[in-house]
C-alpha cells in the first residue's frame, strides 16, 4: 500500500506536535527538578544521621521535647557514634497595629554561616535582646535590621517581650526541618529563655558506628527512648527524607499548576491543528483514495496508510519537541525564572523525555483517527466523478449540530452559575468544558452566520474582495470552523486566566486595603514629642501624599465576661482620617457609645465594657469589626478618658499611588532612625503580591505565544492547501482583470476573518469564565472584597494578536496565489 499522504504537507501538524510535546517536557522537567531539590533539602536536614528520634509533641510533662536523660541514654546506646540535638521552639511576632496581624514563627539557635545558610544583612545575635529573622519572618511583619520586634510566646504563662533585629539570615536546609521558606527567629540561649523556648531538643539525629546495621541501631535506640518518653518516634533517616520531601514545596505551586494546565491546553490546540491538517490532506487525496479503492485496496489498508503517516508525524514531532523542551527548561532554570527552583538541581530524566514523546505521539494518533476513518469512507465512484453530498443535507446537519451545541452551551452556563452559588471551582471547570464543546459543535453554522453578517456590514458588492472572502468562508464552513477552533481554544484559555487574575488582583487590592489601610504608620510617639515638627519632616519626604496624627493611649478594659486587662486604643475622627486611609473597613459603626475591636480580643458582639483612662471612665458596647486599625474609639470618648492629660500618638501616612512603593517607607525609616519610633509599612506585601501576579501573567503570555504559534502553523498550512485547491478559480479571477494585489488580499482577508472570529468567541468565553471562576473562588457574597473586572486592554491585545496570526499565516500562501499565471491555472484539470 503506497503512502497516501506526503509528509512535506504535514509540516503544520509536525510543528504543532513539537510545540505541545516541548511544553509537556518542560513541565515534567520542572517537576523533576523540583523533586530533586526537595529531596536534597530533606537529606541535608537529616545530615549524616542513620536514625531520627522525634519527641512526642503531646507530652505535657516534657513540653513536647526530649528530656536530657533521653539524650544521654541515646548517646550511650549500642551502635551509636554521635548524636546531634535539634532545638526548636515557637513564638508569635506581634504586629504593632494589633494582634490580629500576629504571625507564628519558629525559634532556632543562632546558626553557623555555612552550607546553604547565608547572612544577608546585619550581624549574628550575640546577647539577650538581639534576634535575627529569616526573610519570610521579616517580610511578613515588614521588619528590617534595626527594627524593634515584640514577641508573644505560645504559652499564656509567659510574658511578652521585645528585641532588636540585628540580622537577616537565609536559612539553609541543613539547619531546619520545617523548610527554608518558613518564618524563623534566631536567638541566643539567653534570648530563647526570655521567649520561653526550652533548651531540651525536639529531635535527635543519631549516627551509627561504622558498619552498624540500621535496623539493629533503631532497635537499640528505641529501647532506651521508650524508658524516658514512650510516645517519642524513632525512624529510619531515609523515611524522614521521604516524609519531608512530600511536605515541602520548592517551586511555587501556582507556577506548577499553570504549567500543568497550559501543557494540556497546548496539546488540545495541537490536536485540533493536526486533525485539521490531516482532514485537509485526506480531502485533497480523495481522488487518489478512490483510485486505490478501485484497484482493490481495502478500507483497512487505507486506514493503515493514514495512521502510519500520523504515527511518523507524531514520533518525529515529539522527538523534536522533547529536544526543544529540554532546551527551554534549561533556559528557564538558568535564568532563574521559576521562583524557588535553583539551577543546580536541574534534572532531565529519561522518564520525562519518554513520557513527552509518548504523549505527543498519542495526541497525534487520537487527532488523526477521525480523518483516517473519513478516508476509509470515500466512495470510489464519488471520488472519481467529483460528486459531493447534497447541500441541503449538509445544511440540515449543520442546523442539527448547532442545536445540539446550543443545548450543551445552556447546560454549561447553568453549571457555571451553580458553581458561583455553591463556590465550587470544579463546577466552574466542568461548565467551561461544556461551554467550549458546545461552541465547537455549532461552530460551522457560526462561521456561516458571521460571514454573512460581515458581508452585510461591509457593504456587499462595494467591497468585492471582502465580499468574495466572506462567501468563500461560508462555502466551506467546516474547514474554516476547524481552523477557527485552534485559535478559539487558546484565546479562550488565555482570556479566562487573564480576566480571572485581573479580577483577583482587584479583589485582593480591596482585601489588602481592608487589612492594611495605613500605608505607613509611625507609632510610639511620646506625649511630649514635637509632633508638628515630626509631621512636617515626614510630609517633606518625596511621594508622601498626606498625614494625620491619631492619639493612642493605654486604657483598662473590664466586663462581666473577662477580667480587667490593658489595651491600646486609637482615638479616631473618621472624617479627619478619611483622606489618609485606604479603607474604612474596621471603622463602620464607630460612634460615642462603641468600642471597635477585632475577633482576637474574644469579646462577643454587643458586650458591655468599661474603659478606664487616666482621667475618667466610659461605658461602651463592643462592635467586632476586622480591620487594620486595632481597638478604636471616637475622639469624644477619648477626651472623657484623658481630659487634659498628655497622651502619645501615631502618625498615619498615605503615599502617592497604590501604596506599593517600598522606597517611601525606607526613606521615612532612614529619616527617623534612632529616634525610638516604631515604623511599619504595607508596601512590601503589596509589592510581593503585584510581582507574583505579574509573574503569572508572564507565564500565561509565553504559553499563549506557544499556542498562537501552533495555530499559526495550522492556519498557514490550511491557507496553502486552499490556494492549491482554488488554482482554477484564481486563474479565472486573474483572466477577468483582478489584480495580483487583490488576489493576495483575498486570502489574507479570509485568514484574518477566520482568526478574528476565533478571537472574538474566545475572548467572550474567556471573560465570562474568568469572572465566574473568581466569583466561585471568592464567593458572590463577599461584599466589597469581591471585585469583578474585565481587562479590556488585555482582551483587545489578544484580539490584535489573533489578527496578526491571521495575517502572518496568509502571507506566503497569498504571495503564491498572486503569482499564479492565469492561462496555466485555467488549463489545469
Amino acid at each position: 500500500m503506497p503512502a497516501m499522504l506526503d509528509l512535506r504537507r504535514t509540516v503544520a501538524a509536525l510543528v504543532a506536535v513539537a510545540m505541545s510535546a516541548a511544553l509537556i517536557v518542560v513541565s515534567l522537567i520542572i517537576s523533576d527538578s523540583s523533586t530533586a531539590q526537595m529531596t536534597a533539602a530533606a537529606r541535608a536536614s537529616v545530615g549524616d544521621a542513620d536514625v531520627v528520634v522525634i519527641a512526642d509533641s503531646h507530652d505535657d510533662a516534657t513540653g513536647g521535647t526530649l528530656p536530657e536523660q533521653a539524650v544521654r541514654d541515646v548517646a550511650a546506646a549500642d551502635g551509636v557514634a554521635s548524636v546531634r540535638p535539634y532545638i526548636e521552639g515557637s513564638t508569635w511576632i506581634v504586629h504593632p497595629a494589633g494582634s490580629a496581624y500576629d504571625s507564628h514563627s519558629f525559634v532556632l539557635e543562632v546558626p553557623e554561616i555555612r552550607g546553604g545558610t547565608r547572612l544577608t544583612a546585619g550581624h549574628l545575635p550575640e546577647k539577650e535582646g538581639e534576634v535575627a529573622l529569616s526573610p519570610a519572618a521579616a517580610q511578613t511583619q515588614d521588619l528590617e535590621v534595626g527594627s524593634t520586634v515584640s514577641f508573644q510566646p505560645d504559652s499564656d504563662a509567659e510574658a511578652s517581650s521585645t528585641a532588636t533585629v540585628v540580622g537577616i539570615i537565609q536559612p539553609g536546609a541543613e539547619i531546619t526541618r520545617q523548610g527554608t521558606d518558613a518564618a524563623y527567629v534566631f536567638a541566643t540561649a539567653e534570648e530563647r529563655a526570655v521567649l520561653g523556648v526550652p533548651e531540651t531538643p525536639v529531635v535527635l539525629y543519631v549516627t551509627g558506628s561504622a558498619g552498624a546495621n540500621t535496623a539493629t541501631l533503631m532497635n537499640s535506640v528505641q529501647q532506651v527512648v521508650q524508658a524516658s518518653q514512650p510516645g517519642a518516634g524513632v525512624y529510619d533517616a531515609s523515611d524522614i527524607v521521604v516524609m519531608r520531601t512530600s511536605g515541602q514545596s520548592s517551586v511555587n505551586s501556582v507556577t506548577m499548576t499553570l504549567f500543568q494546565l497550559l501543557g494540556p491546553v497546548c496539546a488540545v490546540v495541537a490536536g485540533i491543528v493536526i486533525a485539521t491538517t490531516f482532514s485537509t490532506m485526506v480531502a485533497r487525496q480523495a481522488r487518489q483514495t478512490g483510485l486505490l479503492r478501485c484497484i482493490g485496496a481495502t478500507r483497512r489498508q487505507v486506514l493503515g496508510a493514514v495512521l502510519r503517516t500520523g504515527l511518523i508525524t507524531g514520533l518525529v514531532g515529539s522527538v523534536l519537541g522533547a529536544g526543544l523542551g529540554v532546551g527551554l527548561a534549561a533556559l528557564v532554570s538558568r535564568a532563574g525564572l521559576i521562583e524557588g527552583l535553583e539551577r543546580e538541581y536541574f534534572t532531565v530524566s529519561w522518564r520525562s523525555l519518554l513520557l513527552g514523546v509518548l504523549l505527543g505521539t498519542a495526541v497525534t494518533l487520537v487527532a488523526v483517527l477521525r480523518p483516517a476513518r473519513r478516508a476509509t469512507r470515500v466512495s470510489p465512484l464519488v471520488a472519481l466523478t467529483g460528486q459531493v453530498a447534497n447541500e441541503r443535507s449538509l445544511s440540515r446537519r449543520r442546523v442539527i449540530s448547532a442545536i445540539m451545541g446550543l443545548v450543551v452551551v445552556v447546560i454549561g452556563l447553568v453549571i457555571t452559575g451553580l458553581s458561583i452559588q455553591a463556590r465550587v471551582i470544579e463546577y466552574t471547570a466542568a461548565g467551561a468544558v461544556l461551554l467550549v464543546l458546545g461552541v465547537l459543535v455549532g461552530l460551522p453554522l457560526l462561521v456561516i452566520g458571521a460571514s454573512r453578517a460581515a458581508e452585510r456590514l461591509a457593504g456587499g458588492a462595494r467591497r468585492p474582495v471582502l465580499q468574495l472572502a466572506t462567501r468563500n468562508l461560508a462555502r466551506n464552513p467546516g474547514r474554516a470552523a476547524a481552523t477557527t477552533a485552534s485559535l478559539l481554544v487558546s484565546v479562550a484559555v488565555a482570556s479566562t486566566l487573564i480576566t480571572g487574575i485581573t479580577s483577583a488582583r482587584a479583589s485582593m487590592d480591596g482585601y489588602i486595603n481592608s487589612g492594611s489601610p495605613i500605608d505607613i504608620q509611625v507609632s510610639g510617639i511620646p506625649a511630649d514629642a514635637d509632633t508638628s515638627t515630626l509631621t512636617a519632616r515626614v510630609e517633606n519626604v518625596d511621594d508622601v501624599d498626606r498625614t494625620v496624627l491619631v492619639p493612642t493611649f493605654d486604657v483598662s478594659i473590664s466586663s462581666d465576661m473577662t477580667a480587667d486587662n490593658t489595651i491600646t486604643v486609637s482615638a479616631v475622627d473618621v472624617a479627619e482620617v478619611a483622606p489618609v486611609v485606604r479603607s474604612h473597613n474596621g471603622l463602620e459603626g464607630l460612634d460615642d457609645n462603641t468600642l471597635i475591636v477585632g475577633e482576637i480580643y474574644d469579646l462577643p458582639e454587643g458586650t458591655p465594657v468599661t474603659l478606664t483612662g487616666p482621667a475618667g471612665s466610659a461605658e461602651l458596647t463592643v462592635h467586632v469589626e476586622e480591620g487594620g486599625f486595632g481597638p478604636v474609639i471616637t475622639a469624644a470618648v477619648a477626651k472623657n478618658l484623658v481630659r487634659d492629660n498628655p497622651v502619645g500618638s501615631s502618625l498615619w501616612v498615605r503615599v502617592i499611588g497604590d501604596g506599593s512603593d517600598t522606597a517611601v517607607g525606607s526613606e521615612v525609616r532612614q529619616l527617623l532612625q534612632g529616634e525610638g519610633y516604631s515604623i511599619t509599612t504595607t508596601a512590601a506585601g503589596r509589592t510581593t503580591f503585584t510581582e507574583y501576579l505579574n509573574w503569572i501573567m508572564a507565564v500565561i503570555s509565553v504559553v499563549l505565544a506557544f499556542t498562537l504559534l501552533i495555530a499559526l502553523s495550522g492556519m498557514a498550512n490550511t491557507t496553502d492547501v486552499c490556494v492549491l485547491e482554488r488554482v482554477r478559480e484564481i486563474g479565472v479571477l486573474r483572466a477577468m482583470g483582478v489584480q495580483r494585489r487583490q488576489v493576495g488580499g483575498l486570502f489574507i482577508t479570509e485568514s484574518v476573518l477566520t482568526s478574528l472570529l476565533g478571537g472574538v468567541i474566545g475572548v467572550v468565553l474567556g471573560a465570562v469564565l474568568g469572572l465566574a471562576s473568581v466569583a466561585a473562588v471568592m464567593g458572590a457574597d463577599s461584599g466589597s472584597e469581591l471585585v469583578l473586572r474585565v481587562p479590556w486592554l488585555w482582551l483587545v491585545a489578544i484580539l490584535l494578536a489573533a489578527a496578526v496570526v491571521g495575517v502572518l499565516a496568509a502571507l506566503r500562501p497569498s504571495s503564491r496565489a498572486a503569482s499564479i499565471v492565469p492561462v496555466t491555472a485555467i488549463a489545469q484539470e
